[in-house]
C-alpha cells in the first residue's frame, strides 16, 4: 500500500539542519515527494492527500469538514490563517479525520495529531534536530536504531491496552491522537488539545432516547461514507455480531461497493455464518465465506515487529493473510471492520451505569428500568444491583479502575510497574458521574486498536466506528441509555434497527476467537515453551519462569484461560526477538 508515509526533519536549536542530515533524510525519503523545504524544517510524503500551504503550513492525510465528507483537496487562505494562529487548534474544532499537520511561526514548528486518527506519527532526537515519521522504517532508513526500553516493556505486559507517548523502544515516542508537540529551541513540548472528557460534561448530554440515537446514527453514516471515499471497493469483515452489520448497512447507505467476508473456525464458537449470512442479506452485499488456517500462524513472527511496541497477537495472522488474498481476488482496494465498536458504544454492565441514575435521578423509575436491564444482562437481582449502586455512587471515587496484568511476571517486572501512572482516560474530573468515566476508560483500549495501523501493510484497514464524530456523539449520550431490557449498546441498536434484521438486533450472544487460540496454543506449545524459556523477556528478568513452566507442562489440552495470558507474552517474546 503506498499514499500513507511521511518524514519530517525539524530544527530544535538556533542553527539551520546541518547538511548531512537533510542529505541522510533525503536519502531516507527517496520515494517521498517534498512538501516542505526551508533551513529549519523539511517535510517529504507520498500521502494521497497532502496539502501544503506557502509559509511553512502542511497537513498529511485525510481531512475531513465537520459538514462534508470529501476529503479536503485545498483549503483557502482563512482556513489556514486560523489553523496557524491557533497553532493547529483550530484543526480539532472544525475538521476530522486521519491526519498530521505541521504549522510555523517565529515560535517554532507545532505538529498536531488527529483524535483516532490511525496515522502514524513517531518522533525521535538526532542531536539538535527532531525527526517525526509515520513509520519506525524511515526513522530505521535515516540511520537510527534503538534498543528495548526494559521497564517500559514490562508496563506495556502489564496494561497492553493503554497507549502512551511513552513506547517499548528507549528514544521513540509517540505523539498521540488528539496530543501537540511545540518544537522550538527552547525544546520539544506535549500538550492534549483533545480529551473525551469535555464530552461527557453534564451540560453537553443528550437526554432524549430518540434525539440521541440520530446523532449516533447520522455520525455513524458521516464516518462510513467519509472514510471509504474515493475506495473502487470494499472488503469488509462481517462477524455476524451488531457493530459489522451497523458498517455493512452504512456502507451500502452510502453508496460502497462491498463484499463481506465471514471467517470461521473449527469450533462452534467461531461459526457465524448464519448472522453473517443474514446481515449480508439485509445490506444486499455479496458474502464470501472463509476459514481459518492454523498453517498461516507463526508463533515466533510478530505481526507488530515493525511497530515500537507488542501490539499484535499471533492469532490474527491467519485473518490478516486470508483477508490479503480475498481482497486481492476480488479487486478491493480497502479493508472494513467494526473494531472498537464495543467500546464506542459503551458494551459495558458496569454498576456505574446505576450510579449515574442515583447521582441524578435518584431512586426513580429510570433507576429501576435501569437496574432490571443490567439485572437482566449480567442474571443478578435488581436489589443487589441497587445496593452496589449506592456504594458505586457516594462510597467510591468515580475513577474506574485497571488493575494490571501480573500473571507469571516476575518480582522485578512487578516492582517496575508498582508506581505506572494511570491512563488520563481512567483519571475524571471530579465533576463526571461514574458510569461516563466508565465509557470514556473504555475508549483506551479503542485507541490502542486503531491508532496500530501499518503504514507499510499492503491493504488499507479502517475500523470508522473509532472516529472523532463517532465518539463525540456517544459520549454525549447519558449511561442509562446504553441499556434496555436484554440489550446491551442499546442506543446504537435503536438508531439501526430500522435496517436490520430483528434478530441481529436483538443479538445478545456474540462469537469469540477463543477457542482457535486455544488451538494454537496446543498445536505449539513446545515452541512457545521454548521461546518463553530462555527467551529475551527472560533475559529481561520480566517474567517467572518456574511458573511458566509448570503451566507449561500441564498435560492435555487447555483447561482454563491461563493459555490466554501465556499467549500475549508470547507475542510480547515475539516482538522482542526481531529487534535484535
Amino acid at each position: 500500500m503506498t499514499g500513507r508515509r511521511f518524514l519530517a526533519l525539524i530544527a530544535t536549536t538556533a542553527e539551520p539542519l546541518p547538511p548531512g542530515r537533510i542529505d541522510r533524510a533525503r536519502k531516507a525519503a527517496t520515494s517521498l515527494v517534498p512538501l516542505i523545504e526551508t533551513d529549519r524544517f523539511m517535510l517529504w510524503s507520498d500521502h494521497l492527500y497532502g496539502i501544503a500551504q506557502v509559509g511553512g503550513h502542511a497537513i498529511v492525510g485525510e481531512l475531513f469538514d465537520r459538514g462534508s465528507t470529501p476529503p479536503e483537496t485545498t483549503l483557502d487562505d482563512a482556513a489556514w490563517t486560523a489553523i496557524a494562529r491557533s497553532r493547529g487548534e483550530r484543526l480539532i474544532e472544525r475538521y476530522w479525520g486521519s491526519y498530521v499537520a505541521f504549522t510555523t511561526d517565529d515560535r517554532g514548528v507545532a505538529v498536531v495529531r488527529a483524535p483516532m486518527g490511525d496515522l502514524g506519527c513517531y518522533h525521535a532526537r538526532d542531536g539538535g534536530v527532531l525527526l517525526v515519521a509515520s513509520d519506525l522504517a524511515l526513522l530505521s532508513d535515516f540511520g537510527c536504531r534503538f534498543a528495548i526500553d526494559r521497564g517500559a516493556l514490562a508496563r506495556h505486559i502489564a496494561y497492553p491496552e493503554w497507549r502512551r507517548s511513552e513506547t517499548c523502544l528507549d528514544g521513540v515516542e509517540e505523539l498521540r491522537g488528539g496530543d501537540r508537540l511545540l518544537v522550538s529551541t527552547n525544546g520539544v513540548e506535549r500538550e492534549t488539545l483533545w480529551s473525551p472528557w469535555a464530552f461527557v460534561a453534564r451540560g453537553r448530554m443528550i437526554d432524549d432516547p430518540g434525539e440521541a440515537a440520530r446523532a449516533v446514527r447520522n455520525a455513524v453514516h458521516l464516518a462510513v461514507r467519509a472514510r471509504a471515499a474515493g475506495c473502487d471497493r470494499a472488503l469488509l469483515l462481517v462477524s455476524g455480531g451488531l457493530d459489522s452489520a451497523i458498517v455493512a448497512t452504512s456502507l451500502k447507505a452510502a453508496g460502497t461497493d462491498v463484499i463481506g467476508l465471514n471467517l470461521i473456525g473449527d469450533d462452534a464458537a467461531s461459526d457465524e455464518r448464519h448472522y453473517a449470512g443474514m446481515v449480508a442479506r439485509s445490506a444486499g452485499i455479496e458474502l464470501l465465506t472463509r476459514e481459518f488456517d492454523l498453517d498461516r500462524v507463526d508463533v515466533r513472527r510478530s505481526g507488530a515487529a515493525h511497530m515500537p511496541y507488542p501490539v499484535h497477537r499471533c492469532f490474527t495472522q491467519a485473518q490478516d493473510a486470508v483477508a490479503a488474498e480475498t481482497a486481492e481476488l476480488c479487486g478491493a482496494d480497502i479493508l472494513v471492520d467494526g473494531g472498537g465498536g464495543d467500546n464506542v458504544f459503551f458494551a459495558s454492565r458496569t454498576v456505574s451505569i446505576l450510579a449515574d441514575c442515583l447521582a441524578t435521578g435518584g431512586l426513580d423509575k429510570r433507576f429501576w428500568s435501569a437496574a432490571r436491564a443490567l439485572g437482566d444482562l449480567g442474571q443478578t437481582g435488581t436489589w443487589t444491583l441497587a445496593w452496589r449502586a449506592v456504594h458505586r455512587a457516594w462510597l467510591r471515587s468515580p475513577a474506574p479502575r485497571q488493575p494490571p496484568a501480573v500473571a507469571f511476571l516476575s518480582d522485578a517486572a512487578r516492582s517496575i510497574i508498582s508506581d505506572t501512572v494511570a491512563h488520563p482516560w481512567f483519571l475524571p474530573p471530579a465533576s463526571v458521574l461514574p458510569g461516563r468515566a466508565s465509557h470514556v476508560a473504555l475508549l483506551a483500549p479503542a485507541q490502542n486498536l486503531v491508532e496500530a495501523i501499518n503504514a507499510q501493510a499492503p491493504y488499507r484497514t479502517i475500523s470508522p466506528l473509532i472516529s472523532q464524530p463517532v465518539v463525540e456523539a456517544c459520549l454525549r449520550v447519558p449511561s442509562w441509555h446504553w441499556l434496555a431490557p436484554g440489550r446491551d449498546r442499546a442506543t446504537a441498536r435503536r438508531a439501526f434497527a430500522p435496517d436490520l434484521p430483528e434478530e441481529i438486533i436483538a443479538r445478545r450472544s456474540k462469537g469469540t476467537p477463543t477457542g482457535f487460540a486455544a488451538t494454537i496454543f496446543d498445536r505449539y506449545r513446545q515452541a512457545i515453551r521454548d521461546m518463553l524459556l530462555g527467551g529475551r523477556l527472560a533475559d529481561f528478568g520480566l517474567i517467572d519462569e518456574a511458573k511458566l513452566t509448570q503451566a507449561l507442562s500441564a498435560p492435555g489440552p487447555v483447561r482454563d484461560l491461563r493459555f490466554v495470558r501465556i499467549m500475549e507474552l508470547v507475542d510480547a517474546e515475539a516482538w522482542a526477538a526481531a529487534q535484535i
